[in-house]
């Protein structure tokens, strides 16, 4: 049952993005890049380019990049599993060593 919501849930939040989220970020985009290039500031139009991409990176390949089989997941999935861990209980310390004295 829970598969079947999970799948209905990704296909609303496709569904969404798509026909909602997307056009909308897209108009609000050309709106206001527009303003700024009859404005002829060069300045402000190139940092709003910056982040409208990087809003735009996240917002259509969000899921891609983060979501559970995405490339960022993957990668610190990857680098988790390379980290080396101290464990102290194996050690030639005494055994009193770990314990904490008051």
């Amino acid at each position: 049952m829970s598969f079947l919501a999970t799948f209905a849930l990704s296909n609303l939040v496709d569904f969404v993005i798509n026909s909602w989220i997307g056009p909308a970020f897209v108009l609000i985009i050309a709106g206001v890049a527009i303003v700024l290039a009859l404005k002829r500031q060069l300045a402000a139009f190139l940092s709003f380019a910056a982040i409208a991409v990087l809003a735009a990176i996240f917002i259509f390949f969000g899921n891609d990049l983060f979501g559970k089989n995405g490339n960022v997941s993957k990668a610190g999935k990857d680098v988790a599993t390379k980290i080396n861990t101290v464990d102290l209980t194996n050690t030639t310390f005494s055994p009193g060593f770990l314990q904490l004295h008051r």
